[in-house]
């Protein structure tokens, strides 16, 4: 088991994100700005909002995210196209390392952000309940052992 460690912009970018993680935080501390910019990273690596799985408690946690998420996803490629990142420290630590990219690597990330935002409709983003029905729905034939 890892030790819980502080996520700034810079360790955001570098922390790995193979397997699964747990974001714990109190109120106020930056959660949803945490998992939606961990979602962009994913997006960027080619994942689509499909294949990237977001679990919280609440039905308004859950569209929070959602929301927060296309908007983080915009506001990036809103960043990447114009090449001024603003007041945002992680965005302009994203566009530092975009820009270190070939050109062919920062279109790539520009199409993938594009897809995102038209396929956010895909998303697995849920609460825990609509996970666990959502995957009892889909895999009850398989715990009969008739699928």
């Amino acid at each position: 088991m890892t030790s819980p460690q502080l996520l700034d912009a810079a360790s955001l970018l570098d922390l790995e994100l193979q397997g699964t993680s747990l974001i714990e935080a109190s109120a106020g501390t930056g959660k949803t700005y945490t998992i939606a910019n961990l979602y962009l990273r994913h997006i960027l690596l080619g994942r689509k909002p499909g294949e990237i799985l977001v679990v919280s408690f609440t039905n308004a946690a859950t569209d929070e995210l959602s929301q927060r998420i296309r908007a983080r996803l915009y506001h990036a490629l809103a960043v990447l196209d114009s090449a001024v990142a603003g007041d945002d420290e992680f965005l302009a630590c994203l566009l530092n390392q975009q820009q270190s990219l070939e050109d062919e690597q920062q279109q790539l990330h520009k199409m993938r952000l594009r897809h995102a935002l038209r396929s956010m409709d895909e998303s697995a983003i849920s609460t825990i309940h609509g996970f666990c029905q959502s995957a009892l729905q889909d895999h009850a034939l398989l715990r009969s052992g008739i699928g």
